[in-house]
């Protein structure tokens, strides 16, 4: 299919096919619902055409554009039922061609982004710094074409959302375009090489998103040389993913000359590659919300072939873990220390998750805070009224407002508990009351004393008031 059918197939849409762009949108709703899975296709097809892109000091070079199409394959029919697209800039490995990154570039453009891949310093002898220039050009490149009316491009990009992305060279000179093109909003890459200049010096310039995937047995780009310093440079948000088994070449659809080898076999580690990147991507570039539990929250620790160890979002919930207790119909609290740890100034947005219980974030969000700075958080939890005991878990977590999508978290559980049951057997009898009477005339703060059940008006001391309420639910339980 030629490039002529794809800017017909534009038009035709431009001019007035309300129904059938109609239809095409509501399928590709369902499928995104249908599609849970990050490593999974998405809702579209996957087409790719041979571009060239102007360099602004004259000439150009040729680059490789992966795009939303209704089926797959090249020069299919290009499909804008969900644009305008984000676009990622990708830069390959040394001597490596774009055509072994085929299924990581197809997969990203049936989740709905433009992939320009240049395929310019493919010799032995590559100027990095001139690379990762035109890495910034192909973002340029669709810049234009977006504003383009002649252009089957033509408000098709979203411009505001960029991001570069790279593998090996390619990873490095990723990183000398984000410290150096303010349009860039995230930066993800695979196993990337130290250049000429430092892309590890670079870092420090960086303030955006970072995700550094590696593979732990690669022996080309070993990560203690190379993504490990990269991350210690960097700033936060950051991550760096390490692939159990991963090595250099399994992120290439297929190895050539010169090559090493892994136990991940390679079909594990294009699937797990495929997964971070998506969701890194969704969660910066379109702002899906429903992916941040992967990048930041408890899931990332889920996978046993991801070492997660080196991850730094910038943001600090203290205490990690928390715990509340009171009797049904009770209002309890607690207080949770945000700290920004991060770079740049931001306020930040509370949620609260996976709650059965009322449980609210006070403020819900906070005022700018600078590096360092810390603002207490209150939560309250509405205990619901009912027989016996039973605890109810919420996910306490704060967004950086400052890009909408980095998060830290604080577990919180609350135990329900029945009144006068000190020792949690869930019935109130002698054995609690022989409790509650050394409770009484022991220590009178409760917290200290190891007498918190007995503490049943929840002011901190163990006294007749407590006595009182105690009497009422004797033998309740029984």
């Amino acid at each position: 299919m030629s490039v002529d059918y794809i800017s017909v197939d534009v038009r035709r849409a431009r001019a007035g096919v309300a129904g059938q762009w109609a239809a095409a949108l509501g399928i590709a709703l369902c499928a995104t619902a249908a599609h849970a899975g990050l490593s999974d296709p998405g809702p579209y097809g996957a087409g790719w055409v041979d571009v060239s892109v102007p360099r602004p000091s004259g000439g150009s070079f040729d680059a490789v554009l992966f795009y939303p199409a209704t089926t797959s394959g090249p020069g299919a029919p290009y499909t804008g039922a969900g644009a305008p697209y984000p676009a990622i800039s990708f830069g390959h490995g040394w001597i490596t061609s774009v055509s072994r990154y085929q299924s990581t570039l197809e997969h990203l453009a049936t989740w709905g982004y433009f992939v320009l891949a240049s395929k310019s310093y493919g010799g032995l002898f590559p100027d990095h710094s001139a690379f990762a220039d035109d890495l910034r050009w192909c973002l340029s490149y669709l810049e234009g074409e977006t504003a383009n009316p002649a252009s089957w491009l033509y408000g098709q990009v979203d411009s505001a959302n960029f991001a570069v992305a790279g593998h090996s060279m390619g990873g490095g000179a990723s990183i000398l375009a984000a410290a150096r093109d303010g349009r860039i909003r995230a930066l993800a890459n695979l196993a990337a090489a130290e250049t000429t200049p430092s892309a590890i010096a670079a870092l420090a310039d960086v303030r955006v998103p970072v995700c550094l995937i590696a593979g732990d047995e690669d022996s080309i780009v070993p990560p203690s040389g190379h993504t490990i310093p990269m991350y210690d440079n960097a700033q936060a948000p950051r991550r760096l993913p390490l692939l159990d088994g991963g090595w250099h070449c399994g992120f290439l659809d297929s190895s050539f000359f010169g090559c090493d080898s892994g136990s991940l076999p390679r079909a594990t580690q294009l699937a797990l590659t495929r997964g971070l990147l998506t969701g890194f991507f969704q969660l910066y570039l379109k702002g899906d919300q429903t992916v941040w539990r992967q990048v930041w929250g408890p899931e990332v620790h889920s996978n046993p072939l991801v070492d997660n160890a080196r991850l730094d979002a910038g943001i600090v919930l203290d205490p990690a873990q928390a715990e509340l207790h009171g009797c049904g119909g009770q209002t309890v609290a607690t207080e949770f220390l945000l700290t920004n740890s991060g770079p740049l100034p931001t306020s930040f947005t509370l949620y609260v998750e996976d709650n059965a219980w009322l449980t609210t974030p006070t403020p819900a969000q906070t005022a700018v805070l600078g590096p360092g700075e810390s603002a207490p958080i209150g939560v309250t939890v509405e205990i619901e009224a009912g027989p016996g005991t039973l605890t109810d878990a919420a996910l306490i977590s704060a967004c950086a407002d400052l890009d909408g999508g980095t998060r830290s978290y604080a577990t919180l559980m609350t135990e329900r508990r029945v009144p006068g049951d000190l020792n949690g057997d869930g019935a109130v009898n002698g054995a609690d009351l022989a409790a509650f009477i050394d409770c009484l005339t022991g220590p009178q703060v409760a917290p200290l004393s190891g007498c918190d059940r007995a503490d049943l008006d929840l002011d901190a001391d163990v006294d007749l008031a407590d006595f009182a309420v105690f009497q009422v639910n004797f033998g309740a339980g029984s």
